[in-house]
């Protein structure tokens, strides 16, 4: 039987699409679909954020029934008055105030998008609340912010308040979540980077960036601070206030024992919107990197969209990425329908394997295969796993089931002379040439395939064990394979081969020494196994 496997997802939100929450879902959705036993996974669902839009959510899905939410009369980055919360746990001694739900980016339309006139002063205004309060610690995820104006809303706010005679004793410990390392100001800095974002055009940010000059003199601002031009500067700020600065993923990962998931699992996957320099450099993906290497895991990065080179993620640590603009050319139905793309229900997935690649006779055979989403089968698994009967047994129901199957052979003669790596990638092409339909992915059993037509193909190391289409495909390929080797074990019964399916079997090279070699034979293989090559 297939080892249960311990599978844990930790994405983050796939922004304007979905919530880290419901990426998640749609993930599972897809592994169980697509996993060898995958009904009966262990399959660990862990949303992230890394200080942005939804951080609250996953603190508070985190904390459980030891947190509550209280409204709190504040305004947004156009000083429109609005409602917003703050999330108080450990019998209120702390705090939680997510910056997208007060001064957030998505709260405005774009047209009213214009950071020489968004403020952090509804932000202060949350801050002072949570002092009133009588908080001793204030977590505070800066990410998603409309702003540019280096906190100098927010810090306003809190002197407004404090001549008010709302003063408050004992200052709390703040703690910012922070996914960027990005100083305050210069071609790096708050203004240059996430300006144009927030609605500035070149002009403007000129104009901007003079601004924040000037005010980072005044108010003391650390400049060269890394992490002080997050939030359009609010980073600064805070860090001017006595705030910690944490990588956002570091802070949600120790309240969510993510350190502790990563270590018992088997296979992790993580994943955000779009995928890129950003990602591994203080995002959440970097940080389950950071983890995953050290308990020497290669996780798998799902995303909408991925501009990185496959030579940089690998050199990162990581096993694939799957992205939905592979398998859905239109990106605004990638933002639209992400949900059911991530569940992999409008894809028609492949998979492909091969028998016979040790051999020393007859060809390789490749099978590719498309299995109905609700394909189960107890029995299926790696060919090599099973016993001839239960592949036998397993034949018939998938070539019934599937929705589509082919098989294709490539002889000895031609493993001769393109080499047998070669030969085992061509004859899966040609099986996946010959589907009646053609699908949306390819999973591959191993490490090596090249480009199939202009459809995605990915790699899966010990996916026969794995993919449920590659381990359907095994049992064609291994079972199509036998079948042929008995056929011709009749013409030449000297070789056993109806026994040892001509693998190197002592028996088929006692067989070699005695009556030589047949047609069959590959010629470019060690026949003898004595370190020496037959001379044919």
């Amino acid at each position: 039987m297939t080892k249960i496997r311990n599978i844990l997802i930790v994405p983050d939100k796939f922004k304007g699409s979905l919530s880290a929450a419901e990426v998640s879902e749609a993930l599972e959705t897809a592994v169980r679909r697509q996993m060898v036993g995958g009904d009966a996974a262990c399959v660990v669902k862990l949303p992230m954020a890394d200080g942005g839009d939804g951080s609250m959510e996953v603190v508070e899905a985190a904390l459980g029934s030891g947190c509550r939410r209280v409204s709190v009369d504040t305004f947004d980055a156009l000083m429109r008055p609005i409602q917003a919360p703050i999330l108080l746990f450990d019998r209120d001694r702390q705090a939680f105030i997510e910056m997208a739900k007060v001064c957030g980016l998505t709260m405005l339309a774009p047209t009213e998008r214009n950071p020489e006139k968004t403020t952090t002063y509804g932000l202060g205004v949350m801050i002072a609340e949570a002092m009133m309060h009588g908080c001793e610690r204030i977590v505070i995820g800066i990410g998603g912010s409309a702003t540019n104006d280096g906190g100098e809303g927010l810090l306003k706010a809190l002197q407004e308040v404090n001549k008010n005679e709302r003063a408050w004793g004992r200052a709390p410990v703040i703690t910012v979540a922070c996914d960027v390392d990005n100083p305050l100001l210069g071609p790096d800095g708050a203004t240059m980077v996430y300006g144009p974002q927030k609605g500035a055009d070149a002009a403007m940010l000129e104009r901007l960036e003079r601004r924040m000059e000037r005010f980072a003199a005044e108010a003391g601002l650390d400049t060269a601070l890394p992490g002080g031009g997050a939030a359009g500067g609010v980073g600064a700020a805070l860090h001017k206030l006595g705030a910690e600065l944490v990588p956002g993923w570091k802070l949600f990962g120790e309240m969510t024992g993510l350190e502790e998931k990563i270590a018992q699992a088997d296979f992790v996957i993580t994943g955000e919107g779009r995928f890129d320099g950003q990602s591994l450099d203080g995002k959440l993906v970097a940080g389950v990197l950071t983890l995953c290497r050290k308990y020497g895991k290669k996780p798998v990065v799902v995303c909408g969209q991925s501009l990185l080179p496959v030579s940089v993620w690998r050199k990162a640590g990581i096993a694939d990425v799957y992205s939905l603009t592979q398998v859905e050319k239109d990106f605004s139905r990638c933002m639209t329908d992400t949900q059911a793309l991530l569940a992999g229900r409008w894809t028609l997935v492949a998979g492909c394997d091969e028998a016979g690649r040790g051999c020393l006779a007859g060809p390789v055979f490749a099978a590719a295969v498309i299995l109905p989403e609700d394909f189960r089968h107890p029995l299926l698994n790696d060919s090599k796993q099973l016993t001839e009967a239960q592949r036998d047994e397993l034949r018939p129901i998938i070539e019934r089931e599937a929705l589509a199957w082919a098989v294709k052979a490539v002889d000895a003669a031609e493993i001769d002379r393109i080499n047998i790596l070669n030969a085992s990638i061509e004859g899966m092409k040609r099986s996946l040439d010959a589907l009646p339909v053609k699908p949306g992915l390819v999973l591959v059993d191993g490490n090596r395939f090249s480009a199939w037509r202009d459809v995605p193909a990915h790699t899966v190391v010990k996916g026969d064990a794995t993919v449920q289409a590659i381990a359907a495909a095994s049992v064609l390929a291994k079972t199509h394979r036998d079948e042929y080797m008995r056929k011709i074990a009749q013409e030449y019964p000297q070789y056993g081969w109806e026994r040892n399916m001509a693998y190197p079997t002592e028996e088929h090279r006692a067989a070699i020494r005695r009556y030589g070699i047949t047609p069959y034979h590959r010629r470019s293989y060690n026949l003898l196994g004595e370190g020496n090559d037959l001379l044919f």
